[in-house]
């Protein structure tokens, strides 16, 4: 699969590099970022270049695709945003998206993920997706907020479904169908 460059009024989202690991790091590393995300914090970059070679692997394989997110004209990562997996026999992904804390409150997340739900329900994405889910830690407000602005629904919460920080966590469950996404933006 060639990798999609996708390009929003501010944002460029492309491959992430190598040359990425100490934004990758910066990011995973700081326990405001990592709070609402079930994954541990970060604690030597070689963390960072694992989980580049993971993203890089996902794409390889076609299970996933996760985009850097830059300004545009900028090589400057300021996070990343994707799917995580596709089930092409059920025809659903499972997004994710994270933001370097000082790029919070500006509208990026947003507007990546808007570009990356209009891309994997295009007729040009490989596969045909009908639903797509977000999985959000209960006390994620600032991730519930975006993906109710987005028209994802509630559908219930997914008792103790995640464990990290030696504790398990409570998700919501959120989905986003291919037919509500073009009936609101049509």
């Amino acid at each position: 699969m060639k990798f999609p460059k996708l390009y929003t009024e501010r944002l460029q989202l492309d491959p992430i590099h190598d040359k990425d690991v100490k934004e990758i790091f910066s990011i995973f590393s700081d326990p405001d970022v990592i709070a609402h995300y079930d994954i541990e914090k970060f604690h030597e970059v070689s963390e960072a270049a694992n989980l580049i070679n993971y993203f890089k692997s996902q794409v390889e394989s076609g299970n996933g695709i996760r985009w850097a997110i830059r300004s545009k004209g900028k090589a400057r990562l300021l996070g990343t945003c994707g799917f995580n997996s596709w089930n092409q026999y059920d025809h659903s992904a499972i997004i994710g998206y994270d933001l370097a804390k000082k790029h919070w409150g500006q509208g990026f997340a947003a507007e990546a993920v808007t570009a990356i739900i209009n891309h994997i329900y295009s007729k040009d994405f490989r596969y045909f997706i009908n639903r797509i889910e977000a999985s959000i830690l209960t006390t994620n407000t600032p991730s519930i907020a975006l993906c109710e602005k987005l028209g994802f629904h509630f559908e219930g919460v997914l008792r103790e479904k995640a464990y990290f920080g030696a504790k398990f966590h409570d998700m919501s469950l959120y989905s986003l169908l291919k037919k509500d996404w073009f009936e609101r933006n049509a």
